[in-house]
């Protein structure tokens, strides 16, 4: 399997998601979530069902992006051009050899991805606060042997809200 690198906004509990939707809003961490995911063109998305379904339909498909839903249940109705796998593995092989393949969430996907040695680099929106989440990122900094932080914006603020921009790569 090919490298892969996972994209992900945290609150200080590790938060990613509550009712099935963002508790934040944060045009900023938007902005370079779709930096990160876009690049040059030809990247991949990776996404479970349910992160799939949270986004607004008239997003849906990210655009400029090849789009993968991962979906244990098999068949589930997508839009032409949208790609389903039933695992990781499949998702990543469905990218082909061109881009750079971002994981997106939700939290059963990331629990699965950080754990494999194919993911490469973590780029994290940490952002300051509890908000209430019911869906948790992994804590990369409780497998500090296996991570380093290779890069830290600083503190900046928007919308009511400070966040920071991290980036961990593999040891």
């Amino acid at each position: 399997m090919r490298e892969f690198e996972i994209v992900v906004a945290t609150d200080d509990e590790g938060g990613i998601g509550r009712d099935g939707d963002l508790p934040w809003r944060l045009p900023a961490d938007l902005a370079y979530f779709r930096e990160l995911t876009t690049g040059d063109g030809g990247n991949t998305v990776i996404m479970g069902r349910h992160t799939w379904e949270s986004i607004p339909e008239r997003y849906r498909p990210l655009p400029g992006r090849r789009n993968v839903v991962l979906s244990r249940l098999g068949v589930h109705p997508l839009p032409e051009g949208v790609l389903q796998a039933t695992g990781l593995e499949e998702a990543v092989a469905l990218a082909g050899a061109g881009g750079q393949v971002c994981v997106i969430g939700g939290g059963a996907v990331y629990r699965e991805a950080v754990l494999r040695p194919e993911c490469s680099r973590v780029h994290l929106t940490r952002i300051a606060g509890r908000f209430g989440c019911d869906t948790f990122f992994p804590a990369i900094e409780a497998v500090e042997e296996e991570w380093v932080e290779e890069f830290r914006s600083g503190s900046r603020a928007g919308h009511g809200v400070h966040y920071e921009f991290l980036r961990y790569r593999r040891r």
